[in-house]
C-alpha cells in the first residue's frame, strides 16, 4: 500500500468512527427527548384543564371524553409549536414516548444510551401500543437483544412476528377486525406526482405486488428500458384503466357529465353518434393477465392437515393465521404451495461434483433464509441468487452449510468488491466490509431466529460429518463462475 493509499484508509477509517460516534449520540438525543415527551403527555393527561379555557361554556359543559380529546389536540400543536415539527410528527412522538414509558422501559433505556435508534424503539412501540403490559413485556423479551445487530425494518419484521405469537387474542379474531379497515387512498406529492395507497389483506397484498413485479421484470427483461419501479406502476395503471386513455374516457356520444356526475335519463340520445374508438389494451395489462402471482406459505405439516392451529408465514416474513394459511394452500396452482416438516423431508447435502443446486434444498434454502444475506437487505429470497459461501471451483460444497441466497446486486458486490463472506455455523453469515468491519447476518424469520437456531446448528454439525471427502478439482476448465439463480419460471431478477 503506497503513502498516499494508508492516509486515505486512516481517514476513512476516523471519519467513519466519527459518524457512528454521531449516531450513537443522535440516538441517545432521541432518547433523552423521548422521556421529556413521556412527561409531556403524563402531565397533561393527569391535568386536562391547563390545555382547556373552561371558562367557555361549551367547554364546561362537555363530557369528560370530549375535554379529553380536545386537550389532546391542543397538546399535540403545542408540542409542534415548541419543536418546529408539523402535528402528524408531534402526534407520533407522544404516542410512541407513551408507549415506550409505560409498556417498553428496557427499550427507552437501549435508546437513551444510544446502542439502538429512535427507529428501533418506534418499531417496537408500535407492535406492543394495543398489548396488555405483561404481553408487551414478553415481546420486549423476546426481540430487544437483537436490535443492534438488525435494521429497523428487519426488527419491526421480528417484532411483529412475537407479537402474532405472544398475542392473548386469536389470530383469526384479529384478521376478522383488521379486515374491516381495508380501504385505498390519494396523497398529493410534489411534481405533478401521487401515492395511491391500498390496505389490503396481506395475503391479497402481497398477491397483487408480486404479479405487478413478475410483469414488470418480464417486460424489462423483453426491452422495455423503464425502471422496475415505473414498470410496476404502469402495470397497475394499466390495470385499472384497462387500456382506456385518461384523456379520451369520455367519448362522443357519451352521455356522461364531464364533471363525473351520472347522466339523466331524461335527456335524448344524440343523433347518429360516433362509436368509440378502438382503443387497444396496453401490453402490460395483456402481460399482466398471462402472469400468475406466486405467494409462498410456509406452514406447519400439522396446521395443513387441521391437526394442529400453528400460524403460517407469507415470504418466511409475515405472521398468517391458521385457517388463512389452509385457505391459501388450498388454493394451487395460483398459489406454490411449500409444506415443509421441521425435521424430514429436505436433502441438504448433494455430491461434491454436483454445481445445480437440487430443488429440494432450494426449497430449504428458502424458507432458512427468507431474503437476501447481505445486512440490511430485504429482498425475497426466491428473487436472489443461491451463492455458494466458498466457491465451487475453490472447493466449496453444494451443501446448506456453503449456500446462502444473495441478490444480484450484493452477489456483484461480493465478487467485484473487497467485502467478503464466511459462513459459520446453523447458517450464519460474517460478512467483512472492505474496511475490516464485520457484520453478522443470522437466517430466516423471526420464529426461525427464535425457535430453530439449534436445529440448524445441529444439522450443520450432522452435516460435517456426513459429507464426504472433498474430491481433486476435475481436469479442463473451472466451470464458469455464474450466478444460479433459483428462478424456475425465466423471470430475471431486480
Amino acid at each position: 500500500m503506497t503513502s498516499r493509499q494508508s492516509t486515505a484508509a486512516s481517514r476513512l477509517d476516523a471519519a467513519l468512527d466519527r459518524a457512528a460516534d454521531e449516531q450513537v449520540a443522535a440516538n441517545a438525543a432521541a432518547g433523552r427527548r423521548t422521556v421529556a415527551l413521556a412527561e409531556v403527555l403524563e402531565v397533561a393527561t393527569a391535568a386536562p384543564e391547563s390545555m382547556l379555557d373552561v371558562t367557555v361554556g361549551r367547554v364546561e359543559s362537555a363530557t369528560a371524553e370530549r375535554r379529553g380529546s380536545v386537550a389532546h389536540r391542543a397538546l399535540v400543536a403545542e408540542v409542534s409549536c415548541a419543536l418546529g415539527v408539523s402535528e402528524h410528527v408531534a402526534q407520533g412522538w407522544l404516542a410512541d414516548a407513551g408507549v415506550l414509558a409505560s409498556k417498553a422501559t428496557a427499550t427507552l433505556d437501549a435508546l437513551c444510551s444510544g446502542s439502538i435508534s429512535y427507529r428501533h424503539a418506534a418499531k417496537l412501540a408500535d407492535v406492543v401500543a394495543d398489548l396488555p403490559p405483561a404481553v408487551a413485556a414478553q415481546v420486549e423479551r423476546a426481540v430487544l437483544g437483537r436490535a443492534e445487530t438488525l435494521t429497523a425494518a428487519r426488527f419491526g419484521a421480528l417484532a411483529r412476528a412475537a407479537r402474532d405469537r405472544l398475542h392473548p387474542v386469536p389470530a383469526e379474531v384479529r384478521q376478522e377486525a383488521a379486515a374491516l379497515k381495508a380501504d385505498v387512498w390519494v396523497d398529493d406529492g410534489a411534481d405533478g406526482m401521487s401515492w395511491l395507497t391500498a390496505h389490503l389483506p396481506t395475503p391479497v397484498a402481497r398477491a397483487v405486488h408480486d404479479r405487478l413485479t413478475r410483469t414488470a421484470t418480464r417486460a424489462k427483461g423483453s426491452g422495455d428500458p423503464r425502471g422496475v419501479g415505473q414498470l410496476r406502476a404502469a402495470t397497475l395503471t394499466a390495470l385499472l384503466l384497462d387500456g382506456d386513455a385518461m384523456s379520451s374516457s369520455h367519448h362522443p356520444g357519451d352521455q356522461g357529465d364531464p364533471s363525473g356526475r351520472d347522466p339523466d335519463p331524461r335527456r335524448a340520445p344524440s343523433v347518429n353518434p360516433e362509436p368509440p374508438p378502438d382503443v387497444p389494451p396496453d401490453p402490460l395489462a395483456v402481460l399482466a393477465r398471462i402472469v400468475r402471482p406466486v405467494v409462498h406459505v410456509t406452514v406447519p405439516v400439522s396446521t395443513v392437515t387441521g391437526a394442529g392451529e400453528g400460524s403460517g408465514q407469507l415470504d418466511g416474513a409475515t405472521p398468517i393465521d391458521a385457517e388463512t394459511a389452509r385457505h391459501l394452500v388450498a388454493r394451487a396452482p395460483t398459489l406454490r404451495r411449500v409444506v415443509t416438516d421441521p425435521v424430514t423431508g429436505a436433502m441438504l447435502t448433494v455430491d461434491r461434483r454436483s454445481y445445480v443446486v437440487p430443488a429440494d434444498l432450494r426449497a430449504f434454502l428458502t424458507q432458512r433464509d427468507v431474503t437476501c444475506r447481505f445486512p440490511g437487505c430485504r429482498v425475497p429470497a426466491r428473487r436472489c441468487d443461491v451463492d455458494h459461501t466458498t466457491a465451487w471451483a475453490d472447493g466449496g460444497a453444494t451443501d446448506a452449510a456453503n449456500l446462502a441466497h444473495v441478490c444480484r446486486k450484493h452477489h456483484t458486490l461480493k465478487h467485484e468488491s473487497r467485502w467478503q463472506v464466511e459462513q459459520l455455523d446453523a447458517g450464519v453469515l460474517a460478512w467483512t466490509s472492505p474496511r475490516g468491519r464485520t457484520y453478522l447476518t443470522r437466517p430466516g424469520t423471526a420464529d426461525h431466529t427464535l425457535t430453530q437456531l439449534d436445529t440448524w446448528a445441529t444439522e450443520a454439525e450432522h452435516l460435517a460429518r456426513v459429507l464426504p471427502p472433498e474430491a481433486a478439482p476435475p481436469l479442463g476448465p473451472a466451470p464458469v463462475s455464474t450466478p444460479v439463480s433459483p428462478h424456475d419460471d425465466g423471470d430475471p431478477p431486480f
